[in-house]
């Protein structure tokens, strides 16, 4: 269990061994923290037979061979999750526990559910089964019918603070790792434990190339063609860094803008319509035939000009 979770499971744990368990759980997370092994966590508790996650109970045992028979996982490997997948839960949930103890169903990512899924999943919902829960997730709560959410207990499943993750993720990997790159992150520590250890777009490479076109060590042209696959992320790193600066600036004369030196005032001005300038891109970046590798060019143009 990653660290960041383990007095929310110690939680559930006591709520189950106090048999205070709704049967239908709808965990509301952001993808990359993790969220899928405090579902398995919830999901081990509720069948072992100490209700602690022992793991050496037959039931523990079967669960980590992934063979328990009381716990049914839903996957889909098309897109959407199909109505005939949520009919076999229905199935499931009527049946005998094989181990005459609790029945479990995980349902990662229901807003991934058809229509027609959505609506048999309801009818289960409303008719629960005794010893029989629900554990749902999803990282899109907007997209899910209004019935389903009001038929779950909701739990919102906060992003681990720094002082959480940074610590971990400094365990898993031998590559550098600092607080700003988690935050290019969105905080989101797996994200940046994978961007660290499978070669993805680094922020810290980001970081080295923005410094250097701000230094007019690296031309804007080239900057933008290098990045236009991920440009998206990028402009938010940049706008992110430009934030920074600008804050910096400000800070350095105690938050009174007054006090700035003409100078002064114009390279904050210049830094406000370089963040502006990601801003601007950031809301065309999506469009249908949009030009990536101009739009992010015009941006780095601007930041190179803001210095």
């Amino acid at each position: 269990m990653y660290p960041w979770f383990q007095n929310l499971l110690a939680t559930f744990q006591h709520r189950v061994n106090q048999q205070q368990l709704h049967h239908g759980l709808l965990l509301i997370a952001e993808t990359g923290i993790g969220s899928d092994a405090l579902i398995n966590g919830i999901a081990q508790t509720l069948v072992c037979q100490t209700a602690n996650n022992c793991g050496e109970c037959k039931a523990c045992k079967l669960f980590e061979a992934s063979s328990h028979p009381d716990i049914k996982r839903v996957v889909s490997d098309k897109p959407s999750i199909g109505v005939d997948l949520i009919r076999e839960v229905g199935e499931f949930v009527t049946s005998t526990s094989q181990l005459l103890g609790n029945k479990v169903v995980i349902i990662e990512d229901i807003e991934r559910m058809t229509e027609s899924a959505s609506n048999s999943l309801l009818k289960t919902l409303e008719e629960p089964n005794n010893n029989t829960y629900l554990l749902l997730s999803t990282s899109s709560a907007n997209s899910v019918l209004p019935t389903i959410k009001s038929r779950c207990e909701k739990i919102n499943v906060s992003t681990p603070a720094a002082s959480e993750s940074l610590p971990w993720i400094k365990s898993q990997t031998n590559k550098a790792v600092t607080k700003e790159g988690l935050m290019a992150f969105s905080n989101r520590p797996l994200e940046y434990l994978e961007s660290l250890n499978e070669g993805k777009l680094g922020f810290e490479d980001f970081h080295e190339k923005f410094n250097q076109l701000i230094d007019k060590k690296v031309h804007a042209f080239m900057l933008a063609e290098s990045y236009k696959d991920n440009a998206a992320k990028v402009v938010a790193w940049a706008y992110m860094l430009l934030i920074q600066r600008y804050q910096t600036m400000l800070l350095g004369k105690g938050n009174h803008a007054e006090s700035l030196a003409s100078t002064e005032y114009d390279s904050m001005q210049r830094l406000a319509e370089s963040i502006d300038a990601c801003k601007q891109a950031n809301l065309k970046i999506s469009q249908a035939g949009i030009n990536k590798s101009l739009l992010l060019q015009k941006v780095f143009n601007k930041i190179q000009m803001s210095t």
